[in-house]
């Protein structure tokens, strides 16, 4: 009986040696936060603030929740021009609104859309403001509006000026 006794306690000891061996060695494996190449990385996060600018010259000056153009195309389509022409839209006035951060590297808003009638495809009627979301590339430098309103369409991607 003492045999079995001592063989008991030499088994506790042991067990309790391992477990504190296992939860060192486990402790060791942990990240200690000094950035080694198992640090976990976070997305980048970058503001939708500052100057956006498409392949036809217009530029919008983004601040807050609001873009505002601050230089026009160029070389309008006829249903643009025929909105600058009416002053519906020129520099200075808002062009995008109520910009809002959904995520990382999204946004919900609305943005400014020149209305017409189908009969007359080039002759501004007025401007209407469509639900639309913003999705920055992962470097920061360009961005994609699509229509919540039009399923989804691209109604014009821009790039950091």
């Amino acid at each position: 009986m003492k045999n079995l006794i001592k063989v008991f306690v030499a088994m506790r000891s042991i067990a309790i040696i391992l477990v504190v061996a296992v939860i060192g060695f486990s402790m060791a494996a942990c990240d200690d936060g000094s950035g080694g190449n198992d640090t976990p990385t976070t997305p980048t996060t970058y503001s939708i603030d500052g100057i956006w600018g498409d392949n036809y010259g217009t530029r919008i000056t983004v601040n807050g929740k609001t873009g505002v153009f601050n230089a026009l195309t160029s070389s309008p389509n006829a249903l643009t021009q025929s909105a600058i022409d009416k002053g519906y839209i020129k520099i200075g006035d808002p062009y995008w609104q109520t910009i809002t951060s959904t995520g990382t590297l999204t946004w919900s808003g609305q943005q400014k859309n020149i209305q017409y009638e189908t009969s007359k495809p080039n002759i501004a009627t007025g401007t209407v403001w469509r639900n639309c979301t913003f999705t920055m590339s992962a470097n920061g430098q360009s961005l994609t509006v699509t229509g919540a309103d039009t399923s989804g369409a691209t109604l014009g991607t821009w790039t950091r000026q």
